[in-house]
């Protein structure tokens, strides 16, 4: 046996082994070398050997060679066109060899299979949320719409799109299965027709889903354009009126009317509350500002007087004597801004003990100011001739 499986002609003039094993090696790579024919010619005529019976042989096994190692023609079993590359379908009649070769055929099944698996595979991705249109719409709006000119122009990525990788990665297996598919298939119409339906079906999925997400976008800006407006709006109403106030408790009641100084209304709002210690000290702070008034009225008299029941009723002596001193001072200079000075001293004398000495030497300290004041302002009286 030689390399390429052809056996050694058993003839009798080349049973020498030593021939044939040359032969066999002469023939290992499919020709015969002139060299190589001179040396099988040399051994054979110094075995005695027929030189022309050997050329015979070593041509018949040429050929048989030759003929073994030629690719085999594919030809179309319909009409005999001579199919070339990796087509399956004849040029001719469209004839489809699917009863080629068992192989073959399995090959087409799971191209279309695998085809089928990626459109339904696409289908069946499960809906996401909306977080990443969100996110787009915020980064469009903090931006200025600059966010769009970095996704189209410079990744050139869809704008508003969910399952963008996922596309992506659809359309890139859907198309190499389309190519291999076109390669071996693509001039049989029903496949062109089937690969072109399967293409468009995928496109309309990321179609619709691509439209669909563009539709959630404008929603989200129309909401927060919404959202803008009614904070602008509301921001800009001009105020309502103030709500109507509380109902005051006698306590705030007395502390408004102090503050206005209404002694009067003070009186009434401090006589409702309850009896305690918040009381005691409100009809105080009352009292006080009641002799005020009738101080700075000029009712020196009725001051006095009110003080006096106050000192003699409650245990605030010492303040109620300095506040009748108070007004005592008050009365007498008065009295002496008016020059009466008599009286100022008269009234002096109800002041306490030191109090009392002080307004007392004021008034009569002014008054003999005042008597100055008037003899030097009198007429001097011409004297007489004699």
């Amino acid at each position: 046996m030689c390399k390429f499986g052809i056996p050694i002609n058993t003839n009798n003039a080349l049973m020498n082994p030593e021939l044939q094993k040359l032969i066999e090696y002469a023939l290992a790579d499919g020709y015969i070398t002139d060299k190589e024919k001179q040396v099988l010619i040399k051994k054979a005529q110094n075995l005695g050997f027929d030189i022309d019976e050997l050329e015979m042989i070593l041509e018949g096994k040429l050929y048989e060679i030759n003929k073994n190692s030629r690719p085999k023609v594919n030809k179309c079993p319909s009409c005999g066109e001579i199919l070339s590359g990796l087509s399956r379908v004849c040029p001719s009649c469209d004839y489809v060899l699917y009863s080629e070769s068992k192989e073959d055929i399995q090959t087409l099944d799971e191209m279309t299979r695998s085809l089928d698996a990626s459109i339904t595979a696409l289908r069946s991705v499960p809906k996401t949320g909306a977080s990443e249109i969100f996110k787009s719409v915020l980064k469009i709006i903090f931006t200025a719409g600059l966010y769009i000119i970095y996704k189209k122009l410079i990744k050139k990525e869809a704008l508003f799109d969910r399952h963008a990788y996922i596309n992506e990665r659809i359309i890139a297996s859907t198309d190499s299965q389309a190519a291999t598919l076109r390669t071996k298939y693509g001039d049989d119409q029903k496949i062109n027709t089937y690969i072109n339906n399967k293409l468009a079906e995928r496109d309309s999925i990321i179609g619709k889903r691509q439209r669909g997400d563009a539709v959630t976008a404008v929603m989200i800006f129309i909401f927060y354009g919404a959202l803008g407006w009614c904070f602008y709006y509301f921001a800009t109403l001009p105020p309502g009126p103030p709500p109507p106030p509380k109902p005051e408790d006698p306590q705030q009641a007395t502390e408004r009317h102090i503050k206005m100084g209404r002694v009067s209304a003070a009186k009434k709002s401090v006589a409702i509350m309850e009896d305690g210690f918040v009381k005691d000290d409100y009809l105080i702070k009352v009292r006080d500002m009641e002799i005020d008034s009738l101080t700075n009225a000029g009712d020196y008299n009725g001051a006095l007087a009110l003080a006096r029941l106050i000192k003699n009723r409650d245990d605030i002596s010492n303040d109620m004597e300095s506040k009748i001193d108070q007004i005592i001072e008050k009365e007498v200079n008065d009295l002496i801004e008016k020059k009466e000075f008599a009286k100022a001293i008269e009234r002096a004398e109800l002041a306490s003990f030191y109090k009392s000495k002080y307004l007392i030497t004021s008034a009569k300290v002014s008054q003999s100011l005042y008597k100055e004041e008037q003899e030097k302002n009198k007429p001097k009286r011409k004297k007489s001739r004699k």
